[in-house]
């Protein structure tokens, strides 16, 4: 499967900047796309947003890739096509799946401690994660919002409590050496009365991505007008060279 950068444009999650910019910045590529990471939490927003700039890169006759530095995330990506480009991304069901250098690892660490919440540079960056950061720019925000109503804001607050109150430990996944952020999440632990865990991450399903080596078991390649589907999982289903 032939592989030229100058060839390829690049669609990313903004949670992997550091990531890109640290593996994928030795090659001059044709163009680089980064999307809000806050649409992870509507995959059929990101769905249309993807779509879209796919469907204008495509507009580009020098662009014969579009690599996709997704995961699956809740079936954000179910769907998307391209009209003339093939497709590829990484099989893994999350950004974490990646940054952990495949789904296996992410959800082996999980079966031992379910009550993870995994943390990223990318993450902390966006101060999406749980701790101090995320509960004051929640309280500035429905201020805002509602700045008559304090009991519905302090509701509000709780009720974010509540999504993360089956986790009790704060894990740190990493391939870029970022100390600033580890020790972000570390603080983080400790507000929250959570245990604190340091996990090698593993760059390899990024640096593939970005060099070619795309094996049918990591990745999938779609060819143009063909969706990608829910398969992640199924190495071998839906692959065409």
């Amino acid at each position: 499967m032939s592989f030229d950068a100058n060839d390829c444009a690049i669609i990313a999650c903004d949670v992997f900047k550091d990531e890109l910019e640290a593996f994928g910045m030795g090659r001059t590529w044709n163009e680089i796309v980064y999307l809000e990471m806050g649409l992870h939490d509507q995959p059929d927003i990101l769905r249309i947003e993807i779509q879209k700039v796919i469907d204008r890169i495509e507009q580009n006759p020098t662009v014969k890739t579009i690599l996709l530095l997704y995961g699956i995330c809740g079936n954000g990506l179910v769907g998307i096509r391209s009209g003339r480009c093939r497709l590829v991304l990484p099989r893994a069901h999350d950004c974490v799946s990646i940054l952990m250098g495949g789904p296996d690892t992410h959800q082996a660490f999980l079966k031992k401690h379910p009550g993870a919440y995994f943390y990223s540079p990318g993450w902390i960056r966006g101060k999406r994660v749980p701790g101090p950061d995320r509960e004051a720019r929640l309280k500035e925000y429905y201020s805002e919002k509602y700045p008559d109503d304090e009991d519905l804001l302090e509701d509000l607050i709780e009720a974010d409590h509540e999504t993360f109150a089956h986790h009790d430990c704060a894990a740190y996944v990493d391939v870029t050496g970022n100390a600033a952020a580890e020790r972000y999440c570390r603080d983080c632990a400790a507000s929250l009365g959570w245990e604190y865990r340091h996990l090698e991450g593993d760059p390899g399903m990024i640096v593939d991505l970005l060099s070619g080596n795309w094996d049918s078991r990591r990745f999938l390649v779609t060819q143009p007008t063909v969706p990608i589907s829910g398969v992640l999982d199924e190495p071998g289903r839906a692959i065409q060279g």
